[in-house]
């Protein structure tokens, strides 16, 4: 069979001792130890930021909000200690300060004299952010400064959700006293509303008799137009009938006056006549009286005898013929009034015929305007009712001009009111107010000794680390208890020694070439370099010596196997990452105990600034560990001068 495959080739020296077997259970544990361990220590520190101790100071002196008095930075206070999201301790100032500085508190929160009074301000002309003020200190732990900044956003949503309800409630008030405002003015609306139906309705009626009013009125003019039309063919035919008349009486005149002229000559032919009808009654008698007498005179009468008969007959003669005298001018003034009346009687006959054509005219302009007068009548009938509607849209109209009226005042007033309430601000003031309404809450953060970037605030875990891992790979490669030393009778101190100065003068070349890189390569800007470089070395020679005795006094496996779960312990307890409070309790008891606690506290002073007291009980820790390293190796070493088989032929080697 090949030898590798022989069951006890290697294994077989474990079977003896008690040793051996531990260090095979070691062995066995180791993975767990690195893996589970450190998981377990940072499973979930988030959970466990409530053990943070933080210092909580509350300043605030109130404000004066509706005439009483309240403070939002009480509230504040008491929902944050109800809440327990950190360990808070509410102290003052001062305490806070120093508290911070010192590392019992890793920051502070600090909640200002104005806070409520910024808190309402949003509803005034200055409206200006609630300020939270943060203090931290990486000295005390970069991880939790970081955790903190975290808390510190969660902190301001909650703080802004007890100030907004403040600053809406406050705007919230305002809107109220202007909605009382409002609702005066929505009442004064109602009624406006009213008077609008009310004022519709007159409207309504109103065009019904603007409708009405607009018929009659077309009505009316078709009646005046045809009135007029009438009018002026009557006044046509009355000029016709006033010209004919005064023709017409003219010639009456000419004609009574040719009458009387007829009446005269008539007269004077008349008395003409008469005169030749006695005239001719007187010739004729004395023509019977001639004939009577000459046929009675006996023949030869003398003429003379007849003389008296025929002057009878003479002067009927003359009576005749002055009569038919009289009855030839009666005759002629007859005729000549007979011509004057046939001219007369011509001209009023033409008279007549104006006359009867003006009468024809002004007959049918009478018709005429009688027509217009009856659509105008039914004009005017239609214009009353019109007039009428118009009358009851008009009351209508203006007992809903009163309600606009009394509504309009009121909804003025009301909206007045209500605009006093409600602030009338500038675009500008309302971008201002709107982001402080949406942001009430601003985080004012400070640092003491603040690391500039993530690098250096995890510096001092991965400095520890770096010098323990060193001090393990040194003593890998050189004895921690030279034997050659041990042969000689050198003391116990001294024959440590020879071990611990080569070990002590590689851990200073590992500093110098480990600072300088630092310094120079990375860009680790510490605010004691010096300070921070004989630390380191400070701790590199703790190390060493403390390892070196673990395998003085353990033995070369078993001791470097200690420095080994050490190491882990150290990891996960030390505080170099999360705060050691978001650790289980098992690692918070081992904080204290652990050299690279110190170590860490050290290096962050060193390299953030901020130096007190802890930098110096570091040092003086590490003196003393370094001391009492090499005090325990030296009696160790002197209690090993003589051999024995167990060390010589010892159960666990490496």
């Amino acid at each position: 069979m090949f030898a590798f495959l022989s069951p006890g080739t290697e294994l077989r020296r474990f079977k003896k001792g008690t040793l051996p077997k531990i260090a095979i259970a070691v062995l066995l544990f180791i993975p767990l130890i690195y893996g589970a361990l450190y998981l377990w220590a940072f499973w979930a520190p988030n959970d466990e930021i409530k053990n943070l101790p933080v210092a909580l100071v509350n300043e605030d002196v109130g404000a004066v909000k509706d005439g009483e008095h309240f403070s939002a930075g009480d509230d504040v206070t008491t929902e944050l200690l109800d809440g327990k999201d950190l360990d808070w301790h509410k102290t003052d100032a001062a305490d806070a300060a120093a508290g911070v500085s010192s590392g019992e508190y890793y920051f502070s929160v600090t909640i200002p004299k104005n806070f409520s009074e910024s808190a309402i301000s949003a509803a005034t002309d200055a409206p200006t952010q609630a300020v939270v003020q943060v203090n931290y200190n990486d000295s005390n732990s970069f991880l939790a400064s970081t955790m903190g900044q975290q808390a510190m956003v969660q902190l301001r949503d909650t703080v802004a959700l007890n100030v907004g309800d403040q600053t809406v409630n406050t705007l919230l008030v305002g809107l109220h006293d202007a909605g009382g405002g409002i609702r005066d003015a929505a009442d004064g609306a109602t009624t406006l509303a009213d008077g609008l139906d009310t004022a519709k309705a007159g409207a309504g009626d109103l065009v019904v008799g603007l409708g009405t009013l607009a018929d009659g009125t077309t009505s009316l003019q078709d009646g005046a137009e045809k009135l007029d039309t009438g009018a002026h063919s009557l006044a046509d035919g009355l000029s016709t009938l006033n010209g004919g008349a005064s023709t017409l009486s003219g010639k009456s005149g000419e004609l009574a006056s040719g009458a009387n002229q007829l009446a005269t000559g008539a007269g004077s032919l008349n008395s003409g006549t008469s005169q030749v009808s006695g005239g001719v009654a007187t010739l004729s008698s004395s023509v019977t009286d001639l004939i009577a007498a000459i046929n009675a005179a006996p023949a030869g009468t003398p003429a003379s005898a007849f003389v008296p008969t025929l002057q009878k007959l003479q002067a009927g003669v003359g009576q005749v013929a002055a009569g038919a005298s009289q009855t030839d001018a009666g005759a002629a003034q007859l005729a000549a009034v007979a011509a004057q009346l046939a001219a007369g009687a011509d001209q009023l006959s033409a008279g007549a015929g104006q006359v009867a054509a003006g009468v024809d005219s002004a007959h049918s302009g009478a018709v005429t305007l009688a027509d217009g007068t009856s659509t105008l009548s039914n004009g005017t009938d239609s214009l009353v009712d019109g007039s009428q509607a118009l009358l009851d849209g008009g009351t209508k109209l203006e007992s809903g001009a009163g309600q606009l009226v009394d509504g309009s005042h009121t909804l003025a007033d009301a909206l007045s009111e209500g605009g006093d309430e409600i602030p009338n601000d500038s675009s500008s003031m309302i971008d201002e107010k709107s982001t402080i309404i949406s942001n009430p809450i601003a985080l004012e953060q400070n640092w003491d000794n603040k690391s500039s970037s993530f690098g250096e605030g995890f510096a001092p875990f991965f400095l520890a680390l770096a010098t323990f891992v060193g001090a393990l790979i040194t003593w890998l490669i050189l004895r921690a208890l030279p034997t050659r030393a041990l042969a000689t009778s050198a003391s116990g101190i001294r024959t440590v020694m020879t071990g611990f100065l080569p070990a002590m003068a590689i851990g200073l070349g590992q500093v110098i070439i480990m600072v300088l890189v630092l310094v120079y390569g990375i860009g680790l800007e510490p605010t004691y370099w010096l300070g921070m470089s004989a630390f380191i070395y400070l701790t590199t020679l703790a190390f060493l010596a403390m390892q070196q005795m673990f395998i003085i006094l353990l033995g070369s496996a078993a001791g470097r196997v200690v420095s080994l779960v050490l190491l882990m312990m150290q990891l996960s307890s030390s505080g170099g990452t999360y705060p050691v409070e978001t650790t289980p309790s098992f690692f918070q008891a081992l904080h204290p105990y652990m050299p690279a606690s110190w170590v860490v506290t050290g290096l962050r002073e060193l390299i953030t600034g901020g130096i007190d007291y802890r930098l110096w009980v570091s040092v003086a820790l590490l003196l003393i560990l370094l001391v009492g390293s090499l005090a325990i190796s030296a009696l160790s070493a002197s209690k090993q001068r003589m051999w024995t088989i167990k060390r010589l032929h010892p159960e666990l080697t490496i």
